[in-house]
């Protein structure tokens, strides 16, 4: 049975766990498995990602990278009509990303400084697409069309085989929708060392995205604190909060929060509400869909138990900033006049607004990106767009009275944090004699 709370009653203790639920601590996993990976990889390159593929997914590979004809083969497998719904979703993603395009700035101050920043895009990019038990070729759209659209131009896919030790058919098919010709048939660690750092068939790469299992979000971290390449995300365990008000159909509340109980054992499913009415009956067809015991039932079992909630308040702006406190990935706001409330709005990962936006038309279809931050981190960090694939680069001209003129704060800066004599000087000398 999902919980039913008045926020009222949740104590300090309760809130903490809610509002901070970091991520997992990677320190054992780092230091037991995830280093002595990368390390094996970084030394013996595709040998090493060969051995590990075949101990941890019980595949023996001929080769680590896919091969032209096996990427055809999958693809020209791929059922017509699924494909279809894949371009249509790529033209929605497209559309939308293209919006996020950044324009280089220049300008001038009348004492001769002209100040400017280049966006650049990084040449070399990785998208990790979680796979092994389950298939995400949704994860392709979302990884590589912003970095298509940002200019990077060299982009690896990064999956687990399947059984046969084969790419997925329909992460080849979308991976040929979209130009990709380089897949990376080896997950976990050993996948993203291989393009982090590099191998005999890998070209490394300079920023790895994509969401993955504790060991590749553990790899992922390791090589960022490296400085061996630029990374998303730490993601976790995925989460919805919605907020309805008493006019929402309490069948479509049960449905969204479901969805994502679904997801994963650790998925949290939030309902805040001012309508205790509602919150009753959506606990309802919540545990009678449980009792039911269909569609990966145990896995929505344990989320419902373990992580999800119902909380009553007294209004939806207690709703509203019972959210900004918890910070979650997917926000869904289904009550009267949604657009009403978005200036109140903060911490969230992407917002799904009215009745009729469900979380999985984001995950799947209506353009937004679904690599998004998790456990509370939409307080501080954006979900991965056309910007997480651009270099910002700033530059400065001065003309010499412009220089001149600065000459004075310069040292006295300098000068107060014990560089005078060279940081002042870099200035000086150019006013001396020659």
């Amino acid at each position: 049975m999902i919980r039913l709370r008045r926020r009222q009653d949740l104590s300090p203790a309760e809130l903490d766990a809610l509002f901070n639920r970091f991520g997992d601590d990677y320190s054992a996993l780092m230091v037991d498995t995830v280093i002595p990976i990368v390390t094996d990889v970084r030394k013996n390159g595709d040998a090493a990602v060969l051995r590990y593929t075949e101990k941890f997914d019980t595949v023996r590979l001929d080769a680590v990278v896919a091969s032209s004809a096996e990427i055809d083969r999958g693809a020209a497998s791929v059922d017509p009509a699924l494909l279809e719904a894949f371009s249509a979703a790529r033209d929605n993603i497209t559309e939308f990303h293209a919006h996020q395009k950044r324009e280089s700035i220049i300008y001038s101050r009348p004492d001769g400084t002209t100040l400017g920043v280049m966006y650049q895009p990084i040449e070399r990019a990785a998208v990790y697409v979680p796979g092994g038990t389950a298939c995400y070729p949704s994860s392709v759209l979302m990884g590589v069309i912003p970095a298509q659209i940002a200019g990077t131009r060299d982009i690896t896919l990064i999956t687990p085989p399947d059984r046969t030790g084969s790419v997925p058919p329909i992460v080849c098919a979308v991976a040929r929708m979209l130009g990709i010709a380089r897949i990376v048939k080896s997950g976990g660690a050993q996948g993203i060392a291989a393009a982090g750092l590099g191998t005999e068939s890998v070209p490394r790469a300079h920023i790895i995205v994509g969401p993955g299992n504790i060991y590749v979000t553990a790899a992922k971290s390791y090589l960022f604190s490296l400085g061996a390449v630029q990374i998303d995300s730490m993601a976790g365990p995925s989460d919805v909060l919605v907020i309805a008000d008493a006019g929402a159909p309490a069948s479509w509340v049960a449905a969204d929060l479901l969805s994502q109980a679904e997801h994963d054992p650790r998925a949290a499913a939030i309902l805040v509400t001012d309508s205790e009415p509602l919150a009753r009956e959506v606990q309802r067809l919540i545990d009678a869909d449980l009792a039911a015991n269909t569609g990966r039932a145990d896995i929505k079992r344990k989320a419902i138990a373990d992580n999800s909630l119902i909380v009553l308040v007294d209004s939806i702006d207690e709703a509203i900033a019972f959210s900004n406190d918890y910070a979650p990935e997917h926000m869904e706001l289904m009550v009267d006049h949604p657009f009403e409330h978005l200036g109140a709005i903060r911490n969230v990962g992407s917002l799904f607004l009215g009745p009729h936006a469900p979380v999985p038309v984001g995950d799947y279809f209506s353009g937004t990106n679904h690599i998004l931050p998790t456990g509370g981190a939409a307080r501080f960090s954006s979900g991965l767009s056309v910007e997480t694939f651009l270099r910002r680069t700033t530059f400065q001209h001065l003309t010499a009275d412009a220089l001149k003129r600065a000459e004075g704060p310069v040292r006295l800066m300098a000068e107060h944090e014990g560089f005078g004599e060279k940081h002042g000087g870099a200035v000086r000398v150019r006013f001396a004699p020659r």
